[in-house]
């Protein structure tokens, strides 16, 4: 079936924004938008009416507040776990393209830890080790209730969980990992184009990051994500902890394996 919308999930340092980017450069589609879309110097404004203490939690407030505001039309924070009943629910879902954007659990935890993107956290730097092991605390627009999970790879492991329900809730839904579009980019847009037409014959990629303080280009992101470089990027005590933790069933479900 041919689809109208899209909608991207893809959790945070997954490339969810560079998909995105990617989606409206190459195909001809109504994309419905997970990020925070009020204007800047709007908000800029409305926080300055708060104490400089208060600031944090409004900003994060409002956040959540736009979350609700969207979850019907377009259901959501695209860093979210998917509102299943709303996606069965939703006249619009079945002409909807759900395109689900996963990275392998190390690469996802590394990548997490360099940038947690988190606003109750602070922001001292910890090891990865400890960072593995501590509390994630969770804002409303993560739909995954109020209490703190027990560490970031219980976060992949519930937002993953999330995703496989999607699976089964909606009519038309493309599973791509990160790591496939950096091998396979070609391969990785003509399963998109499956659903969605596309604008011209080709392919048009994104070489820069999409990131302003990033200075990476595509090859660097390739170079990155190797698959063989997780057993020389980390300790082997890290990924064999990681591994006891994460949702084995869920792993091999997406197609990723441990890499020790």
């Amino acid at each position: 079936m041919t689809c109208i919308f899209t909608k991207v999930f893809g959790e945070r340092n997954t490339g969810a924004t560079y998909l995105g980017k990617l989606i409206d450069k190459n195909f001809a589609t109504d994309s419905l938008r997970g990020d925070f879309g009020v204007d800047r110097r709007v908000m800029r404004l409305v926080l300055q009416t708060y104490k400089p203490k208060e600031r944090a939690f409004h900003n994060n407030r409002l956040q959540d507040e736009y979350h609700e505001r969207i979850l019907y039309s377009d259901f959501g924070w695209k860093h979210a776990a998917p509102p299943i009943d709303v996606i069965r629910a939703a006249p619009h879902s079945q002409s909807t393209l759900f395109v689900l954007l996963t990275k392998h659990p190390v690469h996802f935890l590394t990548s997490l830890h360099a940038r947690p993107e988190n606003p109750f956290l602070g922001e001292d730097e910890i090891p990865f080790e400890k960072f593995l092991t501590s509390e994630w605390p969770l804002s409303i627009r993560d739909n995954l209730g109020a209490e703190n999970l027990d560490s970031p790879i219980e976060l992949w492991n519930r937002k993953m969980q999330a995703y496989l329900q999607v699976m089964n809730a909606a009519e038309n839904v493309v599973h791509i990992r990160y790591e496939d579009i950096l091998s396979d980019f070609e391969g990785q847009m003509d399963r998109i184009a499956d659903y969605i037409p596309k604008i011209t014959a080709g392919y048009g990629n994104i070489r820069r990051s999409v990131k302003a303080k990033d200075n990476m280009r595509y090859e660097d992101y390739q170079r990155r994500y190797k698959y063989h470089k997780l057993k020389i990027d980390h300790k082997k005590r890290d990924l064999e902890y990681i591994y006891r933790k994460i949702d084995s069933e869920t792993m091999d479900t997406l197609g990723y394996r441990e890499v020790l």
